[in-house]
């Protein structure tokens, strides 16, 4: 789907109400991941800690894409609207998780929610205060197991809790790995440090699956290229 045959803009916000879940890593690379797919798109970090900014701050001259806004969570619909009259497609969201105000004022204007959650059980306890704002925003969701152990059943667990939770989980797992963290350090997203390491195929993954939830975002060549084998 090109551009012209697009209704809107798609927005994504990652809610959390846990620090240290690793929102700002994915937000990050999922928009690589979807900007790799042919999409224009931008992040805006709406979390006062502004690391996904920082991030962009060291990297925007040699790689001035994704481009990376700041907002305060209550102007997001102001960051909407211009995001879209320029023409992107992807809005990607990272949101504070310190407050469940402004996560939820962020929530209302999305049309999918992913959940990061590591495989903790203090991870899976402060889930009741992001459940909170998923009920109220009333929009589509799903929970991402990342920072995930390379060995051992923990993230099973995890995946059976929160299915018992009510949440949606996604099929495909991040491990904690080296490069994901190596390629922040770098201002890099894990598709420049790594193109053809495991968490490039994880977290590119992990944004196909959220290609078809919610307001179903477009779907380029690259994946129908992947789905036939190419």
């Amino acid at each position: 789907m090109g551009p012209s045959e697009q209704e809107h803009m798609r927005t994504i916000a990652l809610v959390s109400q846990k620090g240290g879940v690793g929102k700002t890593t994915l937000a990050i690379n999922l928009a690589a991941a979807a900007q790799r797919d042919g999409l224009q798109v931008v992040i805006v970090d709406t979390d006062p800690q502004q690391s996904t900014y920082e991030w962009y701050r060291g990297r925007r001259e040699q790689h001035p894409l994704p481009y990376v806004a700041q907002a305060f969570p209550k102007s997001i619909g102001d960051v909407i609207e211009k995001s879209e009259r320029n023409g992107a497609e992807l809005l990607v969201v990272d949101t504070s998780p310190n407050s469940t105000e402004d996560s939820l004022a962020v929530a209302e204007r999305a049309e999918l929610l992913i959940v990061p959650c590591a495989p903790s059980f203090i991870d899976l306890r402060a889930l009741k205060r992001t459940e909170k704002i998923i009920r109220l925003s009333d929009r589509p969701a799903f929970a991402v197991l990342n920072l995930c152990p390379p060995v051992g059943d923990d993230a099973d667990q995890a995946e059976q809790a929160l299915t018992k939770l009510g949440y949606k989980v996604c099929p495909h797992r991040i491990v904690n790995r080296a490069a994901a963290r190596r390629a922040y350090a770098l201002d890099q997203s894990v598709f420049e440090f790594e193109p053809s390491g495991k968490a490039a195929a994880e977290f590119w993954s992990v944004y196909k699956f959220s290609c078809s939830h919610g307001n179903k975002l477009p779907i380029k060549a690259r994946i129908e290229e992947e789905a036939h084998g190419a």
